[in-house]
Formats: C-alpha cells, structure tokens, sequence
C-alpha cells in the first residue's frame, strides 16, 4: 500500500506582511501599488479588530451619544428641540 505525499507548492514574494491590522493593511497596500509581490498573512480577521468590534464600532457609538447629548443642550441655545434616541442605525 502506498500513502501519497501532499505537493508543496513554493511562491516567491517580494516581501511577506504579517498581520493585517491597520499597519499591516496599509504597508500591503502601499507595496502592492509600487509593483511589489506580496503576501499577507493573517490568523483572524483581515483588518485587524478595528473594523469589527475593535475602534470603528467603538467611534459609531461614542459619535452618536456625542450627537444625542449635543442635541439635548440645543434647547439652552437656540430652542426647542425633540431627542429620542435610535440606537439601531448604530448597531
């Protein structure tokens, strides 16, 4: 009985980035553009944490209370407003 053996396959790159958080993401864009072969390689999410649960989703929400808090004084400056808060354009 033979067993087969898996073919490695070997690329040659310019350069290898590892990571793909905001750094990684940008430095394999920016080497890609100069003509540059290149491979990121990443164990989780391409981007980082930031665009999934990390800053981003973190700034829509500091953004919109900021939006509500601000609409509330408008009352003490130019007159009356109505607030009501709809967190679901957020999530």
């Amino acid at each position: 009985m033979t067993t087969e053996q898996p073919v490695e396959t070997v690329e040659t790159v310019d350069v290898v980035v590892i990571g793909t958080g905001p750094g990684g993401e940008d430095a394999t864009g920016r080497l890609a553009r100069a003509g540059l072969d290149v491979v990121a390689v990443e164990a989780r999410l391409v981007g980082g944490e930031c665009p999934y649960f990390g800053c981003i989703p973190t700034k829509m929400m500091v953004r919109a209370s900021d939006a509500l808090a601000e609409a509330r004084r408008a009352a003490t400056l130019a007159g009356r407003v109505d607030v009501a808060p709809d967190w679901a354009p957020v999530a």
